[in-house]
């Protein structure tokens, strides 16, 4: 119990009630759409990924190791080429080095030191979404996959955003806005075409991306008192 109490010691009572509120509501809407117990930890554990990830929580890294591979095994049955290798071969990998570097870059009260881009960089990163989406959409597209230049253009985002979320980059979230945007057209595009557990895919998706926005508020907040400090 101290150590549960210690974990939210640093959280809003509106930070709490949208934990709260995120998990119930996945728990409800899997519920109502009597889906198997594989959808149910699948969206709760991107959500707590999300969630505790805005807040600056080392804790939700794992709960997105356990989503990528989960995510990953749905997205076989459509397919989703792109997202299933990215999830595979980069998220799992990127998230357990994440685990270690975050550790490293812990202040004394435990809160991770995040950063900002420069205006460079962010020109840099603009360029090479660009031009990896377009060439990643052509093998795709070889490889026979469906929506090829959608699941690109998630796919290659997410790559970016997940490595900006190594490095501790507040402005991972915007591309993280982006790429739940994205997912919940594609989505939508799959549940169009027939399969129905899509649905609970949306809501994950229209969760984070609510999140998604919070968590660059925050992590420009961190980042900032950071500076400040450095400054000081």
């Amino acid at each position: 119990m101290n150590k549960v109490k210690e974990f939210f010691k640093d959280w809003s009572t509106l930070e709490k009630a949208w934990l709260a509120f995120v998990l119930i509501f996945q728990i409800v809407a899997w519920a109502i759409n009597k889906e198997d117990l594989f959808m149910l930890v699948l969206t709760l554990s991107s959500s707590l990924n999300l969630v505790l990830g805005a807040k600056g929580k080392i804790a939700g890294l794992y709960f997105a190791i356990i989503n990528s591979l989960l995510y990953a095994i749905n997205c076989f049955s459509i397919p989703l080429y792109g997202e299933i290798m990215y999830n595979l071969l980069y998220s799992i990998p990127v998230s357990a080095i994440a685990i270690i570097m975050w550790k490293k870059n812990q202040s004394q009260s435990g809160e991770v030191k995040f950063r900002t881009m420069t205006l460079k960089f962010a020109i840099g990163v603009i360029v090479l979404t660009v031009v990896g989406t377009l060439g990643y959409a052509e093998f795709l597209t070889w490889m026979g996959g469906n929506f090829a230049l959608m699941d690109s253009l998630t796919t290659v985002v997410s790559v970016i955003a997940s490595m900006l979320y190594l490095l501790r980059y507040s402005e991972q979230w915007l591309m993280w806005v982006i790429v739940n945007a994205l997912s919940i057209a594609m989505w939508i595009m799959v549940l169009m075409s027939g399969d129905q557990s899509a649905i609970l895919i949306i809501i994950m998706k229209c969760v984070n991306l609510c999140n998604a926005t919070y968590g660059y508020w925050n992590w420009k907040r961190i980042a900032k008192r950071v500076q400040n400090n450095k400054e000081a």
